[in-house]
């Protein structure tokens, strides 16, 4: 998960733990390509913060889509802003959800991701 919101992050890692969840974090795009490229055994979902510092969510999802090892890996952008226009270019750059923070409580941002996971046969 690349989030730069560290009140969330903690929340966030809570919740996907108890549900069963291995969750490793980046706290800016910087960090999350530099993880996801050093890591030996990839992520199998993604959830993409879009306003991140250093680097922003739809500049690590093109970098992503580049890259060999990470262009499948499914990612969900996860907001504080909806924007019609920034949805729309997500799913274009290959976000398989668009999901807006303050519109979801943690546990359904975990529900969405079984969803997710279900839908790409991930375990």
């Amino acid at each position: 998960m690349a989030e730069d919101d560290s009140l969330l992050v903690h929340l966030y890692e809570k919740k996907f733990k108890a549900n069963g969840f291995d969750v490793e974090f980046a706290m800016d795009g910087e960090e999350a390509i530099s993880k996801l490229k050093n890591m030996e055994i990839k992520p199998q979902l993604i959830l993409l913060d879009g306003q991140m510092p250093r680097k922003g969510g739809f500049e690590v999802l093109e970098e992503m889509k580049k890259d060999s090892e990470l262009k499948d890996i499914p990612v969900i952008f996860l907001t504080n802003l909806y924007d019609r226009e920034d949805e729309m270019k997500g799913k274009a750059l290959g976000a398989v959800a668009y999901l807006v923070k303050s519109d979801h409580i943690p546990s359904e941002i975990v529900d969405e991701v079984k969803k997710v996971c279900e839908k790409y046969s991930i375990e």
